[in-house]
């Protein structure tokens, strides 16, 4: 964050764009262009404090009093990777007092499945950093992944939708065989089946043949830095929905202007956001209440560690209800940050941190 301070100092803060228009070449695809994301969510909360206003007023005004969201960052550790280990996660999951009416659940190359099962594809090298298995399926693989997903279904019926977060790893033949597989199930989505967290590229062209050969909702995006590298995606229409994320595309106006022109291009959205914390929480929220007639839900991101909620004033309690949140109308963000509750959690060494 630091790299960017002599490029911030002296700026007017109510003018976002005209900082932004310093910051936006200094970022890169997740998880590089989360500071440049940071200091633009900043900003707003600032330019909202000081106006008076929430952001989402900023932002041309809400179209929603209340923004649906998914699961998220509310996660169960699975006993296993057989259908019942996954029918079992996602009935407690049914039963959280949040009422989510999405679910999302990781299976395939982002989850353990591909660790805990054997023989589920052909690539030996799974070795190097995070998410770095790809590979073909084997026809044991493929019909295991089938069977799990129609477990979760027969738990949640036609009740609370189903989406799965797949990759990335898939190659585009398996991509379209489990794809057209599921069509019978009406998932919500198939997400980030070719690219996907730390990848820095789109492979639009791979999506495209994937979303073609379906009536399955394909979904990717939450790796990609800046409306440019969502141009391919939305206007080739390869994908069904995109699914930024406000602390990685760029910030709030970046994912906004990139929702509007999905729109226009008949592309739905679902933004990504579990790992954004409470001020990105708060900052989904102000985004979303703003968007197009596209928005489905937002990825719902919980406090780590727990005390966060300790030193984050605003958010209502509880935060979710019936799947919902309810777009509040304080200044800026609508939170803020307790120094004071704060300064309990500094470690050794930082206790100067808020002079």
């Amino acid at each position: 964050m630091l790299f960017y301070r002599e490029l911030v100092l002296g700026e007017d803060p109510t003018n976002v764009e005209r900082v932004m228009f310093k910051l936006r070449r200094l970022g890169a695809f997740k998880p590089w262009g989360s500071a440049v994301s940071a200091i633009e969510v900043a900003l707003w909360d600032i330019a909202g404090k000081a106006a008076g206003l929430p952001v989402y007023k900023l932002l041309g005004g809400k179209v929603r009093d209340r923004v649906r969201v998914y699961n998220g960052g509310v996660r169960f550790p699975i006993n296993g990777a057989s259908p019942q280990a996954f029918a079992d996660d996602v009935a407690k999951m049914k039963e959280r007092p949040e009422g989510f009416t999405i679910i999302k659940e990781g299976v395939a190359f982002h989850s353990h499945m591909v660790r805990e099962t054997a023989n589920f594809f052909y690539s030996e090298v799974r070795d190097g950093g995070r998410y770095p298995n790809y590979g073909l399926m084997t026809e044991q693989g493929l019909k295991h992944l089938v069977a799990c997903v129609e477990a979760m279904k027969d738990v949640l019926g036609d009740e609370i939708g189903l989406a799965l977060d797949c990759g990335p790893g898939f190659t585009v033949p398996d991509a379209i065989r489990f794809a057209r597989a599921v069509e019978p199930l009406n998932l919500m989505w198939l997400e980030d089946m070719i690219t996907g967290d730390y990848t820095p590229h789109v492979s639009a062209d791979l999506y495209r043949e994937v979303t073609r050969a379906t009536s399955t909702p394909i979904h990717t995006g939450e790796q990609i830095y800046l409306r440019h590298n969502f141009r391919e995606l939305i206007e080739q229409r390869a994908v069904s929905i995109i699914g930024p994320d406000p602390l990685d595309i760029g910030g709030i106006a970046e994912l906004k202007w990139v929702a509007e022109y999905a729109d226009l291009h008949g592309v739905m959205m679902a933004p990504h956001g579990i790992a954004d914390g409470l001020i990105g929480l708060a900052a989904l929220v102000q985004v979303s209440a703003t968007l197009p007639q596209n928005y489905i839900a937002f990825e719902y991101p919980v406090a780590r560690p727990d005390w966060w909620y300790d030193i984050v004033d605003g958010l209502p309690d509880p935060i979710v209800k019936a799947g919902h949140i309810d777009v509040w109308d304080r200044p800026g963000l609508g939170v803020t940050f307790n120094v004071k509750a704060a300064r309990q959690y500094l470690e050794a060494g930082d206790e100067d941190f808020f002079n």
